[in-house]
C-alpha cells in the first residue's frame, strides 16, 4: 500500500508484438489513486479515458492539493472520476472499491460486460457466492457510476 504501480495491459485479436503500450497509445488509465491518474496521461491518445478514485492516497509528504489534482482530471474531455470506496460501502462491500473502479471502467474497455462477470464467479468461486454476489455487485455499481454520469451508451 502506498506505492506506485503501473501495468500495462493490451488486449488484442492480432498478434502483440511487445506487453508494453508506447506513449500516446493507451485507450485509457485505470487508476485507484487520482494524483497517479496524471502521472501517465502521457501514455493516452487524445480521445482515451481516465477512470480514477477521488479519494487520494496521502502518503507523499507534498502531496499537491487536492483540489488542483481534481479540477485537472475534470478538466480532461473523457473522465470517470468516482469515490469507489463511498460507492463500495453504500453497496455493504468496503473492501470492494477496485473493483468499483472496475466496473466504472467496463463500459470503455473493448472486453463484453458478461465476460468480467463471468472471470469474477471464476476468480472468486471458491470463496462463496457471498463473495461473488459482492464482487458483481461492486463491478454493476461502478458501470452504473460510469453510465449515469457520462456520454456512454450501454455496451
Amino acid at each position: 500500500r502506498g506505492g506506485s504501480v503501473q501495468s500495462h495491459l493490451r488486449i488484442s485479436d492480432k498478434p502483440i508484438s511487445s506487453d508494453l503500450i508506447p506513449v500516446g497509445q493507451a485507450n485509457i488509465i485505470i487508476s485507484v489513486e487520482p494524483m497517479e491518474s496524471l502521472r501517465y496521461l502521457n501514455y493516452l491518445i487524445n480521445d482515451g479515458w481516465v477512470v480514477t478514485n477521488s479519494k487520494p492516497f496521502f502518503n507523499i509528504p507534498d502531496y499537491p492539493e487536492l483540489d488542483k489534482v481534481l479540477n485537472e482530471i475534470k478538466s480532461l474531455k473523457n473522465h470517470v472520476l468516482l469515490d469507489a470506496d463511498i460507492i463500495a460501502r453504500e453497496i455493504k462491500s468496503a473492501r470492494s472499491s477496485n473493483m468499483v473502479i472496475l466496473g466504472a471502467a467496463s463500459p470503455f474497455i473493448d472486453i463484453p460486460y458478461e465476460s468480467l462477470e463471468s472471470g469474477i464467479r471464476k476468480i472468486f468461486g471458491r470463496k462463496g457466492e457471498k463473495i461473488v454476489n459482492l464482487n458483481i455487485d461492486a463491478l454493476k455499481a461502478g458501470c452504473e457510476f460510469a453510465k449515469e454520469h457520462t456520454q456512454v451508451g450501454s455496451k
